[in-house]
């Protein structure tokens, strides 16, 4: 049977390389196809109903992308293709009911690990027999209503489920292959935010199994060794696991130690590792013996700064073992950065302080911050849903933060910090890769000039940091400093804060040029880097086992084998080394309708006829701009009606309207509409477009459909005000800034004169 796997491919996506492995290994034929943005669904639909495969299997892993894939879904069912259409991953495991019975053409919910169940499900399809009958599913009952089958228990042995599939080129990381990994599945946790813990205690629930299992070192080792002789060069071995420490530490570097002595008997020299950690599961003694033998990155979960927060998030840790678990990771030359969480339903704007001390605290680790976002099916969603009227859906739930001040400071934040921390190329995503940089230089290539970089790396993450922590001081300093409900003041002030940090993003964004630039030279000078050394073990086990075969990913309609050979390195001089960013800033994408039913808007605020108070400043800056720019009807903010449904409903029943509304898909202020007891309810989402003619930069601002004002800057020349300018920028590395101001609130976007 044929069947076409599809998923992200920002990284080599393991869990489609394991279920391809799998389908290979049963005499099926598994095809990988990524996709990474919205764009490639028209190639992935064509793709589809050219081959007719019997099979499609959506890995929708994250709330925040669960719309686009559960579009491409509706898409294959308007274009007729008549296959079976399963999902699996955390979101349709925690949502299976939503994603079933919400009309996107889903036939079932692979729930859990769904290695068994898929291989299952294949079968019977090809027999003909009934899907009920499939253990670990859900379906579509006949009286219309999702349907869990029989339960099924998650694998307790992981050494018995086949390598991933090797589907593509390694991502690079300063000319280094980047080569991702699982060693185990997870989590003993019990935060109360998290999807993961909540997709493996449903499957303890409803099938049985250990919450936290792990591969032997014996057979990570095999794998690891066969990936760097194939690649003919060194590697950076990243696990995926959600625990890459276990909790009690000498097991840790006695589980690390087992691996390294089974790559020497393979004869694998230097290699370097990254994973992530609770801080609870890390001493000064343990990152020593992990620096020592190859951890180069941690990705510590501190999550929030404050007790109180911790306490409310149910991480149960202590901030004693937060403290120290960053000492002791920076003292043993291991670098790590994290995120804070620091608005969650409890927060007070002392907490949101007691984080900012903590960034400043420490500064030599680059952090981004936002908020705890309720992801469907998790006991935060469970118990608010209980507390408040959530709005949204089960694509993206909002909530109120019960303090009146605090509500509006992650209001302010959302609005300074929208690029800053949310932007993919924003600085935060930015500068968390330059001290993993600088480490991976000091690994490979060692050297003074790679100690030179690691000092501007640390000194430039720690200025970021410093800067961060005194824009956030800054806007609780505008909290802090008048009536919480006078908006003409918190826009205003709001308004010139974030200038100033797009302005200090300029800056930023230079040094991190000017670095990675010099990196990149580093790291590309010619030199030789051995990787193995093999022995006649390796060479057997070499031979012995298929690692690569009749697979495929199909990108754009083509098709590249596996493939084993070196890679050059990625395009940009930072692409790639983001750890683990924050979601995307879907800006207005995360809008449906704009009628009637277009969010949850608590006691509306009165039509305001003249908007006297759009302007940022009395005088000059306060022209409205009389015909705003018209909604860019190309964007994807609309949801169209279901193009067909005649596709997937026999009957030819009325089409329906999907009624998405209110989503919150990320931590950025993703036109939410929000309680309008407090300013800044409906922030707008501006986008600038712009065509150079010359040393001439025309932009215009869209994406705004209501009345706005602007505030333009820049260091160049900017002629005009309103919705269109034209920019002669300074030199290449200036950048136009312009604050939109609207009834709903303000936002500030940014454009680099490279990006033109």
């Amino acid at each position: 049977m044929r069947v076409y796997l599809i998923g992200a491919d920002f990284e080599e996506n393991l869990g489609l390389g394991i279920l391809a492995a799998v389908c290979r290994e049963a005499g099926h034929e598994p095809y990988i196809l990524p996709f990474n943005v919205p764009e490639d669904g028209g190639a992935i639909v064509e793709r589809v109903m050219a081959d007719q495969p019997e099979l499609v299997g959506l890995s929708i892993q994250f709330q925040h992308r669960a719309h686009e894939f559960l579009g491409l879904a509706r898409k294959l069912r308007s274009a007729g293709y008549r296959g079976h259409v399963t999902s699996g991953a955390q979101f349709p495991t925690l949502a299976y009911q939503e994603v079933i019975e919400g009309g996107h053409g889903v036939d079932s919910v692979v729930f859990h690990d769904g290695e068994e169940t898929l291989l299952a499900l294949m079968g019977a399809l090809e027999n003909g027999t009934s899907l009920f009958d499939v253990e670990g599913l859900a379906l579509m009952s006949h009286d219309g209503v999702a349907t869990r089958t029989a339960p099924r228990r998650m694998p307790d042995d992981l050494d018995a489920i086949p390598f991933p599939i090797r589907y593509r080129q390694h991502n690079r990381h300063m000319n280094v292959p980047f080569v991702p990994l699982l060693g185990g599945r997870g989590c003993w946790g019990k935060c109360n935010y998290c999807s993961i813990v909540a997709f493996y205690r449903d499957g303890r629930e409803h099938g049985g199994g250990r919450l936290f299992r792990l591969r032997s070192p014996e057979n990570i080792a095999a794998e690891i060794a066969l990936l760097q002789h194939r690649a003919q060069t060194p590697c950076i071995f990243c696990f995926h696991d959600d625990n890459f420490t276990l909790p009690n530490p000498k097991r840790t570097l006695e589980r690390m130690q087992a691996i390294r002595a089974a790559l020497d008997e393979y004869g694998v020299g230097k290699v370097a590792f990254v994973g992530k950690a609770r801080p609870d599961t890390i001493t000064p003694e343990l990152a020593k013996g992990l620096a020592e033998l190859g951890v180069i990155r941690l990705y510590v979960g501190v999550e929030n700064g404050s007790q109180t927060g911790g306490d409310n998030l149910r991480r149960g840790t202590q901030q004693a073992h937060v403290r120290g678990a960053l000492k002791a990771c920076r003292e043993a030359g291991i670098f790590n950065c994290y995120n804070l969480l620091i608005f969650e339903p409890g927060a007070s704007v002392g907490d949101v302080a007691e984080n900012m001390q903590f960034i400043r605290d420490h500064a030599d680790h680059p952090v981004n911050f936002c908020r705890a976002e309720p992801y469907h099916g998790t006991p935060l969603h469970l118990e608010m849903s209980k507390e408040q009227d959530l709005g949204g859906s089960y694509l993206g739930w909002n909530y109120r933060i019960a303090d009146d001040k605090t509500e509006l400071l992650f209001r302010v934040c959302s609005a300074a910090f929208r690029e800053r921390n949310f932007a993919p190329r924003g600085v935060a995503n930015r500068y968390m890769g330059i001290g993993y940089a600088a480490n991976v230089l000091k690994r490979f290539y060692e050297g003074e000039t790679a100690n030179r970089l690691g000092t501007r790396a640390r000194l430039l993450t720690r200025a970021i940091s410093l800067d961060t922590a005194d824009y956030l001081e800054r806007a609780i300093d505008i909290i802090e400093g008048g009536d919480v409900h006078d908006a003409e003041r918190i826009e205003r002030h709001t308004a010139r804060l974030a200038l100033e940090v797009a302005a200090s993003d300029r800056v930023w964004h230079e040094e991190l040029d000017s670095l990675y630039a010099d990196m990149n030279a580093h790291a590309n000078e010619p030199r030789k880097l051995v990787a193995t050394n093999p022995t006649q073990k390796l060479l057997k086990l070499a031979r012995n086992v298929a690692f690569s075969g009749a697979v495929v990913t199909l990108a754009a309609g083509c098709e590249c084998g596996m493939v084993v050979d070196p890679v050059p390195p990625d395009a940009g001089q930072d692409a790639g080394m983001v750890v683990d960013p924050a979601p995307q800033d879907a800006g207005m994408d995360a809008g449906f309708d704009a009628g009637t039913d277009s969010g949850m808007v608590v006691d509306p605020p009165p039509p305001d006829a003249a908007m006297d108070d759009a302007g940022f400043d009395a005088g000059d800056d306060a022209g409205m701009v009389v015909d705003p720019a018209p909604f860019d009807a190309a964007m994807s903010s609309l949801l169209p009606e279901a193009e067909d449904d005649a596709a997937f409903t026999e009957d030819g029943s009325l089409k329906k309207r999907l009624r998405l509304v209110d989503q919150w898909r990320d931590s950025a202020p993703a036109n939410t509409l929000r309680t309008a007891d407090l300013p800044m309810t409906n922030p707008p989402a501006p986008r600038l477009r712009a065509t150079r003619a010359d040393e001439l930069v025309r932009v215009t601002i869209d994406g705004v459909r209501e009345p706005f004002s602007t505030r333009w800057e820049s260091d160049g020349d900017v002629d005009g005000d309103g919705p269109e300018v034209a920019w002669r920028p300074a030199s290449e590395t200036d950048q136009l800034r312009v604050a939109v101001r609207t009834r709903g609130g303000v936002a500030v976007v940014t454009l680099r004169a490279t990006a033109v």
